[in-house]
Formats: C-alpha cells, structure tokens, sequence
C-alpha cells in the first residue's frame, strides 16, 4: 500500500500510546508493514506525549519526516501546535476542543492558546481540513471520559483516506483493551465515528 503516516498527540495519561498500539496491531491484522516512531516527551500527567505511526510497503524508518503527515490526532488542542510541521498540506487534523492546562499556566507563567488561534494556524498556515470533537463529553456519554482516545481514533475510521479496516480496528481494541472497558471502547469508536461522518457530510 502507499504510505500513510499518522501522528497521535496529547500528554500523559490520555492513552496516546494505546492509539498507536490499537493502529499497529490492526495493520498487521491486514498485513500492512507497519513502523511506530519513538516516543518523545513524558507519559506523566501533564507531559507532552507523542507518537508516529507509519504504514506502507516502502516506510522504513519509524519518524515521519517533516510535511509528510497524512493524520494528525490531537487528543488535547495546544499539543496539536507542536506537530503541524509534519503535515502535508490538504491533511486531516482531528482536534479534541478540550483543554487540559498545565500548572505553569495557572501559575502565570504562560497563556494557553486559544482554540480559535489554533484553528486559524491548521487552516491558513498549514492548509489543513479540520474536523472538531467535544471529545470528553461525547466519552461521558458513552460512560466514562477514558474513552476520549478511543473517540479519536473513532472519527479517525470515518475518513476515506484512512487505510485501516473498521473490522480490524474493533479486533485490536478487543485484544488490547481489557474486557471490562471493551464494550465501553467499542461504543465510544462508532460515537466518534458518527461524529466525523456527520462533519464531513457523510450519511
């Protein structure tokens, strides 16, 4: 397949790691050739986390390089701003609208951007398309707000460009996800999914 390259970015403890596991493990269900980028930042509360995700016959090394971004997933808004570099122009950027503030910013030490700066830098800077999720209140709804990531990855299913199967998506959240949130991951996917299809006027 020709390569696509995804970028999941949020901090520590919002299951950015778990996206790039589910996607690894559904394209080698596939048997799609499969690269996962090290991980920069601290998976600690409130530490920048990040992962790239390559699929393809000729991906070889594990970083993406700078403008080839296919997908960018940001389960918190600011840490989108640190990857637009990556993305090719006409990209997709899917954009959790929650903002988790560090202390430093309650401390004064610096202001928190907001979303309407981050919108017009994915859009007119870097061309991205934009697709928008109130990803902590579609996951209580679904039962808890552990299932922001998987509301993500959820819109991420509902673009034509994206090279993965629902099927073996659902089939590697299963083997990952332990049983007792499974069926809670499960609701949340087609949530997100629903969300991004009715964004993108897909019925």
């Amino acid at each position: 397949m020709m390569e696509y390259n995804i970028i999941i970015a949020g901090i520590g403890g919002q299951g950015v790691l778990t996206i790039a596991r589910i996607i690894g493990e559904a394209a080698l269900e596939e048997g799609i050739k499969v690269r996962i980028g090290e991980i920069h930042g601290l998976s600690q509360r409130f530490g920048s986390l990040f992962s790239h995700v390559r699929l393809g016959d000729e991906v070889y090394g594990g970083l993406i390089p700078m403008g080839r971004g296919d997908l960018l997933i940001a389960l918190e808004p600011a840490e989108s701003l640190r990857h637009l570099h990556y993305m090719k122009k006409g990209s997709t950027l899917l954009l959790s609208t929650n903002p988790i503030e560090p202390p430093q910013v309650s401390m004064g030490l610096f202001n928190y951007p907001p979303l309407e700066k981050i919108r017009e830098l994915a859009l007119k800077e870097f061309g991205l398309k934009i697709i928008e999720l109130d990803s902590r209140k579609m996951a209580e709804e679904v039962g808890s707000i552990i299932a922001q990531n998987s509301i993500m990855l959820g819109a991420a299913l509902a673009l034509e460009s994206f090279p993965l199967k629902y099927e073996s998506v659902v089939s590697a959240v299963r083997r990952i996800i332990s049983r007792r949130f499974a069926d809670m991951n499960m609701k949340a996917l087609e949530v997100g999914m629903r969300e991004a299809k009715k964004q993108l006027g897909i019925f």
